[in-house]
């Protein structure tokens, strides 16, 4: 049965009863509902159909990630949910310049093999494309963008995700950022002392 936030998608028994299982058969429900819908409607109709509630689910879920935080720290929160769904992932931030950003990177995809079942040539389409499409609509100013696709040869999914960062966190983040330095420096001293003590042995041996 299809719920109110979107087609095949998460409701709140899913998410506290999830597991590998359950998010292959969501997967499949997305798949399953898609083909349908191209074969009724065409690819561009059936995309903007399975499109309708999915800004809104994106706008309450994510929103709850990253409304109060930066895109980064926000997506870290969601790490052990996507682990019980068969995910690995790491997220990395790059923000600068008054920009809140983070590559999102996928070393597995429980979905990978479920595409050509239902005819497709690779799953992005109808799960990496739409998330990424449903956040642009659900937050205004949001970028997002694939990188690179493991349905396409590469050893990991990498997605990138945009958006102006709020005058708080640009200063928070310049703070980070000349703390991180310092702690950097520092890390460096037993490293110095291991460069120096072998320099003095090989003027020593040259001697």
């Amino acid at each position: 049965m299809e719920n109110k936030m979107g087609i095949g998608d998460l409701r709140m028994e899913d998410i506290l009863n999830l597991d590998e299982s359950k998010a292959i058969n969501m997967f499949r429900t997305r798949f399953k509902r898609y083909r349908k819908l191209t074969e009724e409607i065409g690819d561009k109709a059936a995309f903007e159909k399975m499109m309708e509630k999915y800004p809104e689910q994106q706008k309450v879920l994510m929103g709850a990630l990253i409304d109060d935080d930066t895109l980064a720290k926000g997506f870290k929160k969601s790490i052990p949910l996507l682990g019980l769904m068969g995910f690995i992932t790491e997220i990395i931030d790059i923000s600068q310049n008054g920009t809140d950003a983070a590559l999102e990177i996928q070393r597995v995809c429980p979905a990978l093999s479920l595409a050509q079942e239902y005819g497709f040539d690779t799953p992005c389409g109808v799960l990496c494309e739409m998330e990424q499409e449903a956040a642009r609509r659900a937050f205004p100013g949001m970028k997002a963008s694939i990188l690179s696709k493991q349905a396409e040869g590469h050893c990991v999914c990498v997605f990138k995700y945009e958006r102006p960062a709020k005058t708080v966190t640009k200063l928070k983040n310049k703070q980070q950022f000349l703390f991180s330095k310092v702690i950097d420096i520092v890390g460096l001293i037993p490293i110095f002392w291991k460069i120096l003590i072998n320099m003095l042995k090989m003027q020593s041996l040259s001697r």
